[in-house]
């Protein structure tokens, strides 16, 4: 009896369906580099990030710390009270404060300085600004504190040896625990612009010529100080390693800054 002949359609195959081995280590292996390459840009997204986190907290710091030494600056001289008749500088809310460090304020004046020995970034200067405040005049001192009543007020900037622009802030012989403005200050100078055209203490609302802190209190020059002029390098952010103390070169700010009192 013959037998049927199966059909082509229907024989069963003997090559089963699916990838080889060599396909699938080669598979694993590409996979394994896309990973490598995406964790490469993953580490250089983060690196950036991180970076820039460190630069802007540099920078955010430099710039609060500085408007703070801006706006105390502006206030020297300023007193709530009424001047006195003859129009002259007021002795009374602006009086001849003498420091902890010894140095002292002439009479009337809002600002006093001191030179800092040593020249380029050793030299590190110090600024006294005196005011009076009524206590209900919102007038902050460098520390954002508020007097209750009426009172002398003097905040001290300067450059301690951690290189910090720090403040203190004086009322009635006692002074605070210095506050932080900003990190990284390679060195502070301040010029003082004043009017020596007169020979007198009449304010003009001029100046003519800057000077050191040394040679207005050898001219005796502290009540014709009109404005100043800051000047303070700053170290610039280690953003590969944010925990160096090594300074990466300096960016130099300087600003002219008048005072309210005599503009």
């Amino acid at each position: 009896m013959n037998q049927p002949i199966p059909h082509p359609m229907h024989q069963p195959s003997d090559r089963q369906s699916g990838f080889s081995l060599i396909e699938l280590m080669i598979a694993i292996v590409i996979g394994l580099f896309l990973t490598l390459g995406l964790s490469q840009i993953f580490l250089s997204m983060y690196s950036t990030s991180q970076a820039q986190g460190v630069l802007f907290q540099f920078q955010n710091n430099q710039r609060q710390g500085l408007v703070a030494l801006t706006n105390n600056t502006q206030l020297a001289g300023y007193y709530s009270s009424s001047p006195l008749a003859s129009g002259g500088p007021n002795t009374t809310a602006l009086p001849a404060t003498t420091m902890a460090t010894g140095v002292q304020f002439t009479a009337g004046a809002g600002i006093l300085g001191t030179t800092g020995t040593g020249t380029g970034t050793a030299q590190q200067d110090t600024m006294y600004i005196q005011y009076q405040t009524s206590g209900a005049d919102n007038v902050y001192n460098c520390q954002g504190g508020l007097a209750t009543a009426q009172t002398t007020v003097v905040n001290t900037f300067s450059v301690n040896s951690s290189n910090q622009l720090i403040c203190t802030v004086t009322i009635a012989g006692t002074t605070t625990t210095a506050l932080v403005l900003a990190n990284g200050v390679q060195n502070m100078t301040v010029l003082y612009a004043i009017d020596t055209s007169t020979g007198t203490s009449t304010p003009l609302y001029t100046s003519n010529v800057y000077m050191t802190a040394s040679d207005v209190s050898t001219n005796g020059y502290w009540l014709d100080v009109r404005a100043v002029q800051i000047t303070i390098n700053f170290c610039n952010a280690n953003v590969s390693n944010p925990a160096s103390t090594t300074c990466n070169g300096t960016t130099p700010w300087t600003q002219t800054i008048s005072f309210m009192a005599k503009s």
